[in-house]
């Protein structure tokens, strides 16, 4: 029994064991968090202390070990100085996306949060704000828009957005009669911490946009919203840009905005170009 003392089981693990001692790694602190829900676990875990760990638990020999035994989180591509291979844009905007996925969704818990208890407030409004937010104040999220009747969507993440606030009880979503409504729950204030630090160099820039916007109505808004669109289109293709020919595209969008008179447009791009919420480029 003596010369069995101190020895270990050098059975190789399987794939699920090395996976589960690969999540317990992270969260216990032997392993940093590869993204922002593992990060958020991980600051409510061990706040500012810093952990410190064994040497030999630094890096596991089975992280470095071939994928095909064994599924991992993609590691973070460097470049180097004489490296030959090259990253597809498709693979760049996917890793963009992923990385944006949390800083997304904090932006629009810090938007819903604000307006909440507006009586214009509710999916139409939501998205006009989350989007002007967005592109005024030149963020480029990964969001990706597209021409919808009420205006730039991206309806994916619109209903990703409702999920998660009621899954981390941000925010109760109830459908009505009258459309989407947001009421506060019981974390509503938990995404501040994140907010804070993701846009801490546009806090005051979103603050204003919230509050040009907070007592418009959703018509205004997805005027604005698509005139904007509009606009942008234009300076990327470099075509002339003036009331006439932002009114005519925004005409030909779809057919609901026939509804809008031709005043309208013209009070809006009037107050867009008063408070500076015009594309730059």
């Amino acid at each position: 029994m003596a010369e069995d003392k101190g020895k270990t089981d050098k059975k190789d693990l399987t794939p699920i064991e090395r996976n589960n001692l690969q999540s317990d790694l992270k969260r216990f602190g032997y392993l940093l968090p590869t993204n922002e829900d593992e990060v958020e676990e991980f600051d409510k875990i061990f706040g500012k202390t810093q952990v410190i760990f064994p040497e030999h638990l630094k890096k596991p020999k089975f992280l470095t070990e071939s994928k095909q035994s064994f599924s991992q989180p993609a590691k973070p591509v460097v470049a180097k100085k004489h490296s030959k291979e090259t990253i597809s844009k498709k693979k760049i905007s996917k890793a963009k996306g992923n990385n944006d996925y949390f800083k997304k969704l904090v932006l629009a818990a810090h938007i819903a949060k604000e307006l909440h208890e507006e009586p214009t407030f509710g999916h139409v409004k939501f998205v006009k704000v989350y989007f002007l937010c967005d592109k005024a104040c030149q963020m480029n999220l990964s969001s990706s828009y597209s021409k919808y009747a009420a205006g730039p969507l991206d309806p994916k993440q619109m209903y990703t957005f409702d999920a998660e606030f009621k899954r981390k009880r941000w925010f109760t979503v109830t459908k009505t009669k009258f459309g989407y409504r947001y009421a506060a729950d019981e974390n509503i204030l938990d995404h501040e911490v994140w907010y804070g630090r993701y846009f801490q160099n546009q806090l005051t820039e979103i603050s204003r946009v919230i509050d040009l916007l907070r007592r418009e109505s959703s018509d205004f808004c997805e005027i604005v919203a698509t005139i904007f669109f509009v606009w942008k289109d234009f300076l990327s293709k470099h075509k002339l840009v003036n009331n006439a020919s932002l009114m005519e595209d925004f005409y030909n969008w779809d057919e609901s905005k026939r509804r809008f008179k031709e005043i309208e447009l013209e009070k809006a791009i009037n107050w867009m170009n008063e408070n500076g919420i015009t594309p730059a480029n």
